[in-house]
């Protein structure tokens, strides 16, 4: 019995054994991803618990032993690590996807790099991936809403232009003085659209540097905040080569402004007014008016319908002819006769018998019949074809890595005549040359071509022959594309084609003759022949050397150059448009832009237990030049053939205008040291110094000035009093305050005397050569005086990550601007009404907040939400002596800047109110008050003084206590006075995002918004009032809103035809009072995007590393106050680029990326 026994147990002990044996030698193997679906090499494997661990092959393949039920880690520098369970199945795939917050993520800082972790100052980035999903001809556009604290603006939506950039809000009160510094791989970059050169897809991060203690080294020039771009390197493993093709449709964005545009509502709108003026108008006040008018309804309703085309019938100059309605007659109406009235081009009709518009009810006869109509922005605005191919080699050896990128870009607007391309070649080649020796070398070349419609150039493009959105959005829609007979039919030319509308009278109807559209241009010839295009040719290169010696020391020798050579060329052709009188025209303007910049850096760094100690100090010295030729030449000899020599005239001369050129050059030189201290990754101690020289300033002791920042961090996660806190995962303090110099805005000889010589043309013939208004002028007055601007930046943040799943940072910041550049009136004796000084103070506080939250994490599904925003605002406290007014209470009034300006009427109307006090962009402009309900005129807003109270109490119409101080409200326009309307300054901005991925599915969205601030729009006031010009739109608002004796209540003021209403107060006056200002909020659909890796096994069977095919959107979808009005085209808020802007583009694409 006990031998049974003993063999029972004997033999339960085997099979016990064999099970555990069995369970600890299970073998687990799979491939390890990035979320673009590309194996990861080097990704750490382990076992939770245990010391087993591996780490992942060039294939990203591993192998690995664990008992069945463990919980097995993957991780890698810079992802979101993830745990799955070992089950019964032995493959384990795992895709792990980026983390901009990994507490060990290496990120750029000024001269070097750095662990977030270790990290005392204020810095943000941005994921490469977020980027290159989307379709943007140029990085700055990915970069609205992406992080706390950055602002992005463009005057329009032309393809390849930068966006402007702004950290921290308003930096100085100068225009050109508060944009972000460019750095790109280590060097800063001052030429204008410096990003659109570079591919999005040679991009691995965008770093940007906020406070005193992350862009104190960058000396004077991060004063208002530092953009770090750092293109890619070669990884380490085998050479891996990818492709990625895009293709897509580029259409017009969000923005379509709602106008009036339907050919029956037109009619009814001008029948109204002739109504309104027959029935009211009399020389008298319109009260009296109203209660006595000239005609009864049935007589104004029956006088309209006959005279709908005649103006003179109401007594109009001939500026009124055909009651704005151009004679087009867009109906045939059974029964109507017509009898003409007037003779040549102001000859029109009266109807008789029937009536385009019944006037019984002031609507359009159920009768008529359409025989056609033209919308313009049907030709004009087409969806275009995208394209875009991107190759890459890269790889790296125990010694070498490298990295080789070749792309094209071709990037149509939806707009004939504006494209934007790009050629890129990129080679990063990076070596151990020996044991202490490193060096390497960045190359790039770029060619870009951008071709500009009329929209382009200057921030109130309106006046533009060729602006496509001048005709779309600003003339009648009665005008046909096409020329029409009478009865409808196309008139044709010789060779049976169809003949666009670009002159009066050449349309037939039976009315009379025809008006013309908006300019006497043909506008689809201009696009087809004009051109306007610029080619620059971008070269750049990076080369350093690195030693390190005596084990703790690093020194590295920098040398960079950037070059860019521009040419923009423009032909204006002879037979239509702005160049017909000069027998077409010829120009071109050569840019030369050359940047060397040399860096010297000795890093120490070593180790003591706990105590890390690493000092750096440097020297760096940057000379620009900057060169310009430019000429224009006129009288074509062969239409169309755009080439100088073509404008030469048959005699062997030529005729030149607008020459002109000029050199300039800048120079800084800094030196600069930093020192870290940490002890126990607890607490962190930095400090920084730099002194810096530039060639702006003339004398020595204003030359040089010498900026600084110390900061501290100290990490609460590692006290041992918060250890057994699992939840907490990472929680830090930090703050920082330092002093930095700002010179932007100053011009680069405003120490200097300068002189201005010019020659505004000259004419050549022969031998014989004509000067013409040759002048030789005083240039800037010298300002030797002029010194540095000074930003006192204090700023206290705090990190968190709990659960190892939701993250955040929270920043307080109160930067103070001393010694601001403000323009200082002088004695115009001197030569000029003002000089800059370092004369003002100004304040901007504010605070960032970042939120993050991994929702689901398995190693199948990944569902992350990401949120960001910043409230900031604006005061100025220090301002200049003499520049206030007493009216003002010592403020003054300022015009639009080159952030805010628009163009048109308004510019006079709409300003800004500044003061001690007061916000830089406070608005100033006059108030609607609605319509007075007794007479259907304007009301607008009066402050009482003892300067208008005489007249307040002496005029009608005037609602309110006519008491000093008191607002009251009046219908005499010249009586009116500016209001104050708040800050135009955005009080809340930021965007958020969210990815989700199941497998080998994902799904991205990003989204951008902006809550509050002011916005002027020019374009929505021009379109309030144009009933008496043939070439006006009008908005939809208007419809069946403006004043009748039923509709007291009306938004808007009474329909009239004429200039003045009858108390002298001028029709549309209105238009440019706060009834054009709209709040500048927004909500922008930046991003959709929906990929699928193909599995790892197809892959594996045709020997391919992976594909994945994706679709994708921008500029999705948008809510604004207003429709056809965007906010984003103002950097500050404010005012709108201008009339007839150029909106941005929407783009849907489906690609390709092949990894071998």
């Amino acid at each position: 019995m006990k031998g049974t026994l003993r063999l029972f147990l004997t033999l339960c002990m085997a099979v016990l054994s064999m099970t555990l044996v069995q369970a600890q030698e299970r073998t687990y193997s799979g491939v390890v991803k990035g979320s673009d679906g590309q194996p990861i090499i080097g990704a750490s494997v382990e076992v939770v618990g245990t010391t087993v661990g591996t780490s992942t092959g060039l294939d990203g393949d591993y192998t690995i032993k664990a008992n069945q039920g463990s919980k097995i880690k993957f991780s890698f520098l810079g992802t979101k690590s993830v745990t799955a369970t070992a089950s019964t199945s032995s493959t384990i795939n795992v895709t792990l996807e980026d983390d901009a917050t990994a507490l060990d993520e290496v990120v750029v800082q000024a001269f070097g790099t750095a662990k977030k972790k270790d990290l005392t100052g204020a810095v943000s980035s941005i994921d490469s991936k977020l980027i290159s999903s989307q379709s943007n001809s140029t990085l700055s556009r990915a970069l609205e809403g992406a992080i706390p604290g950055l602002q992005v603006a463009s005057i329009d939506g032309q393809p390849g232009v930068d966006m402007g950039i702004r950290v921290r809000g308003i930096g100085s009160g100068t225009q050109n003085n508060s944009d972000a510094l460019i750095v790109i791989d280590g060097v800063p970059n001052t030429n204008s659209n410096a990003l659109s050169s570079l591919n999005p897809k040679d991009i691995e991060s965008i770093t940007v540097l906020k406070d005193a203690a992350s862009t104190a080294l960058w000396g004077s020039r991060g004063a208002n905040g530092v953009v770090m771009v750092t293109t890619k390197k070669g990884q380490q493993g085998r050479a891996k080569v990818t492709f990625e093709g895009r293709w897509g449709i580029n259409q017009q964005g969000p923005f379509t402004y709602e106008k009036i545009d339907d050919p029956a509502s037109l009619y009814e709108w001008a029948w109204q007014s002739i109504y309104n003026t027959a029935r009211f108008y009399g020389g008298k006040d319109f009260t009296t008016n109203v209660k006595n008018p000239n005609m009864s309804h049935e007589e104004a309703a029956l006088f309209a319908s006959q005279h709908l085309f005649d103006a003179p019938a109401l007594g109009k100059t001939s500026g009124f002819a055909q009651n704005s309605l151009g004679n087009y007659m867009l109906y045939n109406v059974p029964g109507a006769k017509y009898i003409s009235t007037g003779s040549g081009s102001s000859a029109s009709s009266t109807m008789t018998g029937a009536y385009l518009i019944d006037p019984m009810t002031g609507k359009l006869n159920p009768n008529a019949e359409l025989l056609y109509w033209d919308p313009w922005d049907g030709h004009f605005l087409q969806n275009r074809f995208r394209q875009e191919y991107n190759v890459s080699v890269s790889g790296a050896t125990d010694k070498t890595d490298y990295f080789i990128s070749a792309g094209y870009l071709e990037d149509p607007s939806y707009i004939q005549g504006s494209q934007f391309n790009r050629y890129n070649v990129r080679s990063n080649i990076n070596s151990q040359i020996t044991k202490w020796l490193k060096a390497g070398i960045n190359m790039a070349y770029s060619r870009r071509a951008v071709q500009s419609p009329a929209t382009r150039y200057g921030r109130n493009p309106g006046s533009a022959v060729a602006n496509v959105f001048r005709w779309v959005n600003g003339q009648s829609a009665l005008i046909p594309l096409f020329q029409r007979n009478a009865d409808g039919s196309y008139i044709l030319d010789a060779a049976g084609n169809k003949q666009y509308t670009s002159a009066a009278e050449q349309n037939g109807s039976v009315v009379g003759p025809t008006g013309g559209p908006t300019s006497t241009a043909n506008l689809d010839y201009i696009l087809n022949h004009d051109k306007d295009e610029t080619i620059s040719n971008d070269i750049n290169i990076r080369g350093y050397v690195e030693a390190k010696f005596l084990k703790d020391f690093t020194f590295q020798a920098n040398l960079s150059t950037d070059q860019t050579f521009a040419m923009r060329s423009r032909y204006w052709n002879p037979v239509t448009g702005s160049a017909v009188s000069t027998g077409g025209a010829w120009g071109q303007n050569y840019n030369e832009y050359n940047n060397i910049n040399t860096q010297q850096t000795l890093n120490w760094a070593h180790d003591y237990g706990k105590h890390h100690v690493d000092a750096m100090i440097g020297h760096e010295f940057n000379w620009n030049r900057g060169y310009s030729l430019n000429y224009k030449t006129q009288s074509s000899i062969i239409p169309d053939f755009q080439a100088f020599t073509n404008f030469l005239a048959l005699n062997g001369g030529a005729t030149f205008s607008g020459i002109g050129g000029g050199i300039d050059e800048e120079a800084l030189e800094g030196y600069f040291m930093r020192a870290n201290y940490n002890y126990d990754n607890k607490y962190y101690v930095t400090a920084s110094v730099r002194t810096d020289g530039s060639s702006k300033f003339r004398y020595n002791d204003t030359r040089w000035g010498t900026f600084w920042s110390v900061g501290g961090a100290w990490r609460l996660s590692g006290e041992s009093w918060l250890a057994d806190a699992t939840w907490l995962t990472d929680l830090k303090l930090r703050a920082d305050y330092g002093i930095m110099g700002n010179q932007n805005g100053v011009d680069r000889y405003s120490g200097y005397q300068t002189w201005s010589y010019g020659a505004n043309g000259y004419t050549y013939s022969g031998t014989n050569v004509v000067p013409a208004n040759i002048t030789l002028g005083l240039g800037n007055y010298v300002n030797s005086g002029l010194t540095w601007e000074k930003k006192k930046t204090f700023d206290i943040g705090l990190d968190f990550r709990l659960w190892d799943r939701f993250y955040g940072t929270i920043d307080y910041y109160n930067i103070t601007v001393d010694d601001m550049i403000w323009a200082q009136p002088i004695a115009i004796s001197l030569g000029q009404p003002s000089i800059d000084r370092n004369n003002a103070k100004m304040r901007n506080q504010g605070i960032e907040i970042e939120l993050g939250v991994d929702i689901i994490k398995t190693p199948d599904i990944l569902w992350s939400f990401s949120v960001n925003g910043t409230h900031y605002t604006n005061k100025i406290i220090g301002v200049p002596e003499g520049i206030g007014t007493e009216a003002l209470n010592g403020g003054w009034t300022a015009g639009v800047d080159a952030w805010s300006k628009g163009g048109g009427g308004a510019v006079g109307n709409i300003v800004y109110l500044r003061g001690k006090g007061k916000d830089l962009y406070n608005m100033y402009l006059f108030k609607y008050g609605g319509v007075d309900q007794a007479s259907g005129l304007p009301l607008f807003a009066s402050t009482v003084s003892s300067s208008n109270i005489d007249k307040l109490q002496k005029a009608s119409h005037v609602y309110g206590d006519i008491k000093e101080g008191n607002v009251v409200y009046t219908t005499d326009y010249s009586l009116a006075t500016r209001q104050e309307f708040g800050s135009a300054t955005p009080k809340f901005i930021g965007g958020f995002s969210t990815s989700f991925r199941w497998k080998d599915l994902d799904f991205a969205a990003t989204f951008a918004f902006q809550c509050g601030g002011k916005f002027f729009s020019n374009e929505y006031a021009l379109n309030l009032y144009n009933n008496q010009k043939l070439a006006g739109a009008l908005s939809a608002e208007m419809k069946g809103n403006t004043w009748t004796p039923d509709n007291t209540g009306a938004k808007f003021p009474m329909q009239m035809y004429g200039t003045t209403y009858t108390n002298g107060a001028e029709i549309g006056s209105w238009m440019y009072t706060d009834m054009s200002l709209f709040s500048a909020s927004y909500l922008n659909v930046k991003n959709l995007t929906l990929g699928y890796n193909l599995p790892q096994k197809w892959m594996d069977k045709i020997g391919i590393g992976g594909i994945r095919v994706y679709a994708s959107a921008d500029n999705v979808w948008m809510w604004t106050q207003h429709a056809g009005i965007d906010p984003r085209m103002s950097l500050v808020g404010g005012y709108e680029v201008g009339a007839y802007a150029y909106p941005y583009m929407r783009t849907m694409s489906l690609g390709v990326n092949v990894t071998f």
